[in-house]
């Protein structure tokens, strides 16, 4: 059971990480281009 539940909850567990790192680099050049500064 417990590996079951691992299974289910681990794909969403990433897609949440992922999507939070899309927002914030995505907030992040838009504050450059805003500023006029590149991200590198």
């Amino acid at each position: 059971m417990w590996l079951t539940l691992y299974f289910m909850v681990w794909p969403a567990i990433s897609a949440l990480i992922l999507a939070l790192l899309c927002v914030t680099l995505w907030r992040d050049i838009r504050a450059a281009k805003r500023s006029g500064k590149s991200m590198i």
